[in-house]
């Protein structure tokens, strides 16, 4: 598929969904959303953070061939339709797309043009973030049982970036993005 792809990978609570909103707002480039039986969370909104479905709905789309990528994880489904993304490259040219690791190889082989952005805080961080939302503990363990494996996957991606100080780290994303979408001319750049 021809146009590019901003693909956000990190823990959950490093702060990847704010960092690839903010980064969406800036450049003017949409979120493809996924679909998840997972429960929606006090502040989400339906459409917007996800489009959650019963397990039965998802199974349907699965079936039917829709998703390009289908992830377990927590045990909750999540998956994002094929022509979401056709759509999107078709009407603004990009998207970003917040994965995890799986979700993210399988991004990158579908789209030629993309940029991998890992983003994470310590695990302490990254708890007390989750707890600062409200999830509970037994949630935030299931989230911490994989925190060391998703960590493994920023060797393979084009940006690795701490997150503590949300205003430089979107500063510094926002040059690398630039030189990804070719909105600056860099010379050093290998976008």
């Amino acid at each position: 598929m021809d146009g590019r792809a901003l693909l956000f990978v990190g823990p959950d609570g490093s702060g990847r969904f704010t960092l690839a909103e903010a980064m969406g707002i800036t450049f003017q480039i949409p979120r493809v959303v996924s679909y998840t039986t997972r429960p929606q969370r006090g502040k989400e909104t339906e459409g917007k953070e996800y489009y959650f479905v019963t397990s039965e709905e998802f199974i349907d789309i699965e079936n039917k061939g829709e998703f390009i990528e289908v992830v377990q994880a927590d045990g909750y489904h999540y998956g994002i339709k094929k022509s979401d993304c056709e759509r999107l490259l078709n009407e603004a040219g990009s998207f970003f797309a917040i994965l995890s690791p799986e979700g993210c190889e399988i991004f990158r082989n579908l789209f030629e043009k993309n940029l991998t952005i890992f983003v994470y805080a310590d695990k302490e961080t990254v708890i007390q973030r989750q707890r600062d939302r409200g999830d509970d503990e037994v949630t935030i363990d299931r989230h911490i049982s994989h925190y060391e494996q998703i960590m493994d996957y920023q060797s393979k991606c084009d940006i690795v970036i701490p997150n503590y100080d949300l205003a430089s780290t979107a500063q510094e994303l926002t040059n690398r993005i630039e030189q990804f979408l070719n909105l600056t001319y860099h010379p050093d750049s290998k976008y």
